[in-house]
């Protein structure tokens, strides 16, 4: 009798199959006791991973599924999931996977399968799974080197740098709005950020600086200096942290909600160490963008203009689409 073996997503929809696993593990740990450790069913889990792949471990009618089947499954749940199956147990596990084969008996009895609107669905799912597979070895097999990590550290190396900064935040309140509108007028805010400026220029602990301004939801004195990267920030506020000397202040930056003033504490240059993680994710995805755009290139895409054509007042940034060999 032939083992059944498929994949999830051909199965049933992930997102459906981890709605449905969650509420049997919701349900399953609300009506059952906590297992010990000397019980039974905890005994036999050494035995059950240790047991072949091929073993039976679900009938349904003649369709059979192994062990590795459903440790496929499991694996291909979400974290939180799989640790909820590791505490509660696979029978949620099993109960789901039995609806599954006995729903897909049930359409196949109904010629479900046979319909044209489910082959389109099923092709859709393989090309999907196809596309999906062969980007992810693309990403696999890109490598790079430490030289080029180096190398673009050394000319990115402004992009890496650092400031520790401190906000203070004044709410505006919107024109036309209630007088019960929490916010300060624009001229309000400005002076404001004076005042605490001058307070904290003057000496006076950061901390008590914010309790004697600190207004719920108007005026918020942050104590805490917060590190920030170039281009973080909106570009006033970025221009700002990396532009100023340490300790000095930035001019209050107007934003649609807010008056935002920025102390400049300290500047910063990362170590090649701390970055060389993030560059290199940046230069395998360059390459994978560049490798993608190169096999694009040499493919014979053609698509047709009129069905295809962008929307009135969008950009199409695509390039002139060649015709194909057998249109």
């Amino acid at each position: 009798m032939e083992t059944v073996r498929r994949k999830t997503a051909f199965m049933i929809s992930n997102g459906l199959l981890a709605a449905a696993l969650s509420a049997s593990i919701c349900a399953a740990q609300g009506s059952s006791p906590q297992t010990s450790a000397s019980s039974p069913s905890s005994q036999s889990a050494p035995s059950a991973e240790a047991s072949s792949p091929d073993k039976v471990v679900l009938k349904v009618g003649e369709d059979k599924v192994t062990k590795a089947d459903v440790d496929y499954l499991i694996g291909s749940l979400s974290p939180q999931l799989q640790q909820a199956v590791a505490r509660n147990g696979r029978k949620p596990v099993g109960d789901e996977y039995a609806l599954m084969l006995l729903l897909s008996q049930k359409a196949k009895s109904e010629h479900l399968d046979a319909s044209p609107d489910f082959q389109r669905k099923l092709a859709l799912q393989k090309l999907q799974m196809l596309a999906q597979d062969e980007y992810r070895k693309m990403a696999e097999d890109i490598q790079v080197s430490p030289e080029e990590v180096n190398a673009y550290y050394a000319a990115h190396k402004s992009d890496f740098d650092e400031a520790q900064v401190r906000e203070v935040v004044v709410r505006k309140k919107p024109a036309n709005a209630t007088s019960d509108t929490p916010g300060l007028s624009a001229d309000e805010a400005k002076t404001r950020l004076a005042e605490i400026q001058k307070a904290i220029e003057s000496g006076m602990d950061i901390k008590d600086v914010a309790k004697k301004f600190d207004v719920p939801n108007v005026v918020m004195v942050y104590p805490d200096p917060q590190t920030v990267r170039k281009g973080e920030m909106i570009p006033e506020l970025d221009k700002a942290a990396f532009e100023l000397k340490d300790n000095q202040f930035s001019q209050p930056v107007d934003t649609p909600q807010a008056m935002v003033l920025l102390q400049v504490l300290s500047h910063q240059e990362p170590d090649i160490k701390a970055v060389s993680g993030q560059i290199e994710n940046q230069l395998r995805q360059e390459k994978l963008q560049t490798a993608v755009n190169d096999m694009k290139a040499k493919a014979n895409i053609w698509m047709d203009p009129d069905y295809f054509k962008s929307a009135e007042g969008s950009a199409d940034t695509s390039a002139t689409p060649k015709a194909p060999a057998n249109p």
